[in-house]
């Protein structure tokens, strides 16, 4: 964002981040973690398929691998709990947000396992 900032202006930079819903991280869907280091990230219920999904706190589409891992990492941990071991899949496909980075923990339906 600080690029966009430097390039577009502030004011430029904070309407797009306004229009990101993930940007927003608005508390009206279960929150179960929120983490400032090593890299600022969550791990929030998907207010679209109500499915565990970590967010990175930046805007952008691409993490990187370290946190990619991370975020991954923790969100099985909450998966787990969820839906059982080996009872949920990971899904970084970003279908209807695409420049903000965010994965999804989906359940694996039982008839499927």
């Amino acid at each position: 964002m600080r690029r966009d900032a430097n390039r577009c202006g502030t004011r430029h930079a904070i309407a797009a981040t306004m229009a990101c819903e993930l940007c927003e991280l608005r508390e009206y869907t279960r929150h179960y973690c929120r983490f400032v280091y090593p890299f600022r990230f969550a791990i929030l219920d998907c207010d679209s398929c109500d499915t565990p999904m970590a967010v990175l706190g930046e805007h952008r589409a691409v993490a990187t691998d370290f946190e990619r891992a991370l975020m991954i990492e923790v969100l099985s941990l909450i998966a787990r709990t969820r839906y059982g071991e080996g009872g949920f899949v990971i899904d970084d496909v970003m279908r209807q947000i695409p420049d903000h980075c965010h994965i999804h923990a989906r359940r694996v339906p039982p008839w499927a396992r």
